[in-house]
């Protein structure tokens, strides 16, 4: 077994195996009739379609949820497949981690004290920088399945909310190099390559997520807009935006059609190909290569992320308007998370 596999079969269910290519799950006797039958049964080529159809197989057998390790299989099997695959393979690793750690503990046992001790001791193990982004990113996941185990009536009440339970302090975000504002955005243009610039003055315009700018192609571009479908809610929501037509929006999208070489994406490599790669559900190394060769021809308090781009444009109009252009299903997310802009206020007179 390859040592990647050796290191994602860690953690995972008692009985499973990897064998000819594929995940494989030797099925305890007395219970052949829930696995058709057989002995030994295919669960699938990768650990996330693995372990859609193990959950699956568990929930339509037994629908009780006692173990964390059935809430995980639940979860895996009704909350993950809406997600988008890269979401979906860091939440196979997540549940993995935990499934090892308390798979096989009472999830109404679980207490606030036990969440601080489970979050030391994932801080504890990590072997990447300081851990703490690593360990809350895990917890996260666990109080996501909390949520749903409160949802689905396996417990009464959430452990790990309101001050029940704090995430460890992450490195300060202002060490995160962010747009302050549209000039200063709009300036560094200047030292752009065409190709880039284009796809901020697109960016500015619409606020979409790197993700769905890579993935654009000219099929995107109709009579009435840009119509886009956002790739982070295209499993769950669905949630689909068309961009109307301005003078502006149509002189920069007929400026990215004659970008050479010729291809159906708009953005593209230098042999026309996706600067995304969807199997690995990230972008590739070429589109932060360039990225990173204009900010180095900015002083470093010029410097900013390509990410911030599409903060700055979510603090820009009303609520909702932003909201809407950013593809949120709920302006709640839009305010918490991309209102940089502070709140306007009188001071109140005592006069």
């Amino acid at each position: 077994m390859p040592k990647q596999r050796n290191k994602e079969h860690r953690g995972l269910h008692k009985g499973w195996r990897w064998k000819n290519g594929a995940y494989r799950y030797r099925v305890p006797v007395g219970q052949e009739d829930m696995w058709d039958g057989k002995r030994e049964f295919r669960l699938g080529s990768t650990l996330s379609e693995a372990h859609r159809t193990f959950a699956g197989r568990i929930a339509s057998g037994d629908g009780a949820i006692v173990t964390f390790a059935q809430l995980f299989d639940r979860y895996l099997f009704d909350v993950t497949p809406n997600k988008a695959r890269s979401t979906q393979e860091d939440e196979v690793r997540s549940l993995s981690k935990l499934r090892k750690m308390i798979g096989a503990n009472p999830v109404d046992a679980f207490k606030p004290y036990h969440a601080y001790q489970l979050r030391d001791a994932i801080h504890t193990s990590a072997v990447r920088g300081s851990g703490e982004t690593y360990t809350n990113r895990i917890m996260e996941k666990l109080k996501h399945t909390l949520t749903k185990a409160v949802e689905w009536g396996v417990i009464e009440s959430h452990p790990m909310h309101d001050l029940k339970f704090k995430m460890l302090p992450t490195p300060r975000k202002s060490q995160i190099k962010r747009a302050t504002s549209l000039s200063q955005v709009i300036d560094a243009l200047e030292f752009a390559p065409q190709w880039l610039r284009l796809y901020v003055q697109l960016k500015l315009m619409t606020g979409l997520r790197q993700v769905d700018l890579l993935l654009m192609t000219h099929r995107n571009i109709t009579d009435d807009g840009l119509l886009v479908t956002h790739h982070k809610t295209e499993a769950s929501s669905g949630k689909t935006t068309l961009y109307e037509w301005t003078p502006e929006l149509r002189e920069v999208i007929r400026e990215i059609k004659t970008l050479k070489p010729h291809s159906i994406h708009l953005f593209k490599t230098a042999k026309g190909g996706m600067f995304w790669n969807e199997n690995r559900g990230r972008q590739s190394s070429g589109f932060n290569s360039a990225w990173k060769r204009w900010m180095s021809k900015l002083p470093e308090h010029q410097q900013f992320s390509e990410r911030s781009i599409r903060n700055l444009v979510g603090s820009e109009g009303s609520l909702e308007e932003a909201s809407n252009r950013l593809g949120h299903a709920h302006t709640s997310t839009t305010a918490q998370y991309y209102r940089l802009k502070p709140t306007i206020v009188s001071p109140l007179s005592h006069k």
